[in-house]
């Protein structure tokens, strides 16, 4: 009976290795890489205006994008460390919500203000790459990609009329 045990702990322990081992590696490999270089600017904000109208009524939204450096991560996926930033309001908001509502499952419609590499990294982005869009959320389910400007105006009656943004940080 104790052979029984003692041979279903080290099969238990054997799959725990075989699995979690290969993450573990490349966690310690990558933890051991060099970090990139700290950047030359670790603070910002960055103000922007939007004008949207939604069910025939203009509203206009005017905050500020924060950005500070939050050190440096690690992808598993490229195999190397990257600069990590964090990202919030001025206002306190978490995000800049255009439209909530639906049937059934709640919808919701964010503006997404750019990215925060833009911001302080300006070499990794063009800005004319980087338009603002609007993403969204059915559920607990988000949809990164921007929505087209024929979807938000026919299911959302929707329209997005200026965005004002300011510049990034010229190193």
């Amino acid at each position: 009976m104790k052979s029984i045990s003692t041979r279903l702990k080290v099969v238990f322990l054997g799959v725990i290795v075989f699995f979690t081992g290969p993450w573990l590696l490349l966690y310690i490999s990558i933890s051991l890489t060099e970090d990139p270089p700290k950047p030359v600017y670790t603070y910002g904000e960055f103000p922007f205006y939007l004008e949207y109208e939604i069910n025939g009524q203009e509203k206009t939204v005017e905050d500020t994008v924060i950005v500070k450096f939050d050190g440096f991560g690690l992808s598993e996926g490229s195999g190397r460390k990257y600069i990590q930033w964090k990202k919030k309001l001025a206002s306190g908001n978490k995000n800049v919500v255009l439209y909530k509502g639906g049937k059934g499952k709640e919808v919701s419609l964010f503006f997404s203000v750019l990215y925060e590499d833009y911001h302080l990294e300006d070499e990794l982005y063009k800005e004319d790459a980087l338009t603002p869009g609007v993403i969204k959320k059915e559920g607990n389910i988000t949809d990164l990609s921007p929505l087209s400007e024929y979807e938000l105006l026919t299911e959302y009656n929707l329209k997005l009329i200026k965005f004002e943004y300011s510049e990034s940080i010229k190193k």
